[in-house]
């Protein structure tokens, strides 16, 4: 008879507020910014900015799948003036709803038009 496989080593409690837990993707490890620690970061590190980048390509995409996406892009124009005129929270919030009806639009079986 086989040994039973070895426990799995327990896992680390996640303290809240760990930004790298739930701001960056799993594949990201070790990550460093390029600025100093609590500067805002740059136009290519802005967390709210590339979230809204993802939306516009995946947007892309649907559009290429014959998805209906124009008041999809509305929205995304909406959430990129509010990242523009300095409101990151709304921006941030109009962006992650974006992205869930992304979601949903993509999850459907058929194309909403021709």
């Amino acid at each position: 008879m086989a040994d039973p496989a070895p426990d799995p080593p327990p896992r680390r409690r996640v303290a809240r507020g760990e930004g790298e837990v739930t701001q960056w993707p799993r594949g990201v490890v070790g990550y460093v910014s390029s600025g100093p620690e609590d500067a805002t970061p740059s136009p290519d590190e802005d967390r709210v900015a590339n979230r809204l980048e993802l939306a516009a390509r995946l947007l892309d995409v649907l559009e290429t799948q014959g998805r209906a996406v124009d008041a999809l892009r509305a929205r995304l124009a909406d959430a990129r003036a509010a990242l523009a005129a300095g409101d990151r929270g709304r921006a941030h919030e109009l962006g992650e709803r974006l992205l869930g009806d992304i979601g949903t639009v993509a999850g459907e079986r058929e194309p909403t038009r021709p």
